[in-house]
């Protein structure tokens, strides 16, 4: 019989039912495919909307909503970012699930929707590949959505800038937490001459399993706590852009639940234009 459970568990996890906190599984983004009260959000550059995507998704390129110069990937204003989540229908009333190829730009859009309002934002756990590997429907034609009304107004509880960062970075009880790849943290991948002096290196990549699927909750904690990110401390993530740094964000706010959880907007592209870096 305890055979049969571990099975039948396996069995679960690898259609990705163990998702948790704010992340949905395939299978049940599957039964709400056709859901009028449910929006579903491809958040990957347009080209690749344009390849293939879920059915019944419409395209949001999450690089829309921020700016290209004088740094590029910082958020554009509020009324801005409003104005484009209208005009692509994307209705804050209702269930938004968000999807990507890794989870980064999903993860940056869900924190974006959720500083604009939204309460009820998934994201699929596995993304595009997970849900192409269950064999689940993708269609290469558009899916337009209403044009609606978004509010500019945002709560800015979980946002940093560049000054936040300087005024917390020597705070003892403040973990500052850089989401990028490895070679761009230590310096030698042509892109990166570093890091911001202080940042802990948390590979965005550690956050899925070899299916591409959210690891454990059990495991997640483990390896956060591992590295002194605990939730009696003020964590400040930032990546390239904060696209990574979104997708902690998801996970440390809605899996791990932790209260006190920052994403330094500017990121390293800002840093690094008038401040030093680490190696």
């Amino acid at each position: 019989m305890k055979k049969f459970i571990i099975m039948l568990a396996l069995i679960a996890y690898s259609l990705g039912s163990y998702a948790q906190g704010d992340f949905i599984s395939v299978k049940e983004l599957a039964g709400k495919l056709n859901d009028q009260k449910c929006i579903i959000i491809d958040a990957r550059k347009k080209s690749d909307y344009q390849k293939v995507h879920i059915r019944n998704a419409i395209s949001v390129p999450v690089e829309e909503l921020s700016t290209e110069s004088p740094v590029e990937g910082i958020l554009k204003s509020e009324s801005d970012v409003a104005t484009i989540l209208g005009n692509h229908g994307v209705d804050l009333n209702k269930e938004i699930i968000l999807y990507c190829n890794k989870g980064s730009n999903a993860g940056r859009m869900y924190w974006v929707l959720k500083m604009m309002g939204a309460t009820d934002v998934k994201l699929l756990d596995g993304n595009l590949d997970a849900w192409k590997a269950a064999r689940k429907p993708v269609t290469r034609n558009p899916k337009m959505a209403k044009k609606c009304k978004v509010e500019a107004s945002w709560d800015k509880s979980s946002y940093f800038c560049e000054k936040d960062v300087k005024t917390k970075i020597s705070n003892g009880n403040v973990v500052l937490v850089d989401a990028r790849a490895d070679a761009y943290y230590n310096g030698t991948d042509p892109k990166s001459k570093g890091h911001i002096p202080g940042a802990i290196s948390i590979n965005s990549d550690l956050m899925r399993d070899e299916k591409g699927l959210i690891k454990s909750s059990d495991e997640l904690k483990k390896l956060f706590s591992s590295k002194g990110v605990t939730k009696d401390k003020e964590v400040i993530l930032y990546c390239q852009t904060s696209t990574r740094a979104g997708l902690l964000y998801a996970i440390l706010t809605s899996t791990l639940g932790y209260s006190n959880v920052k994403v330094y907007d500017g990121a390293y592209n800002e840093w690094v234009t008038s401040n030093s870096v680490e190696s």
